[in-house]
């Protein structure tokens, strides 16, 4: 083998390494490539449940809020209009002049006495925010 021939076969291995390293290295950085890309999509996709999750909890608890002061706002006014009534009621004249009497049933027979006409608006508003709270099951 003259020396130009074993040039040429040492530039021609030499070349097909070359182009054996670079498609392995093509192949590397594809696979790099695309294991990223996976990565990359499933941390995308778990963030987007995670946002999609937080976002459904923010709504819930906004439906929520809005349902309580609705249900607030609606026993708010049924206490006004109820204090409106009694007071109307208890500054009515013919009311007024009419004595209020409570009977109280007792072992040996039953009894009437006064009834105070500021002892039975502070019962019934009693009762009445007694209701409210069961109503808002506290």
């Amino acid at each position: 083998m003259s020396l130009e021939k074993i040039i040429e076969k040492i530039i021609a291995d030499a070349q097909t390494e070359a182009e054996k390293i670079v498609l392995e290295s093509r192949q590397k950085a594809e696979a790099i490539k695309k294991a990223a890309y996976e990565e990359a999509r499933e941390q995308a996709q778990a963030y987007q449940r995670e946002a999609e999750r937080e976002a459904l909890l923010q709504a819930s608890r906004l439906v929520t809020q809005a349902r309580l002061e609705k249900k607030l706002n609606i026993l708010r006014q049924k206490k006004d209009l109820l204090e409106e009534v009694l007071k109307k009621a208890l500054e009515d004249g013919a009311l007024r002049e009419k004595s209020m009497t409570r009977k109280v049933i007792l072992k040996e027979g039953e009894r009437e006495e006064p009834l105070d006409s500021e002892k039975l608006i502070e019962g019934l508003r009693s009762k009445l925010e007694n209701e409210i709270l069961e109503a808002l099951k506290i």
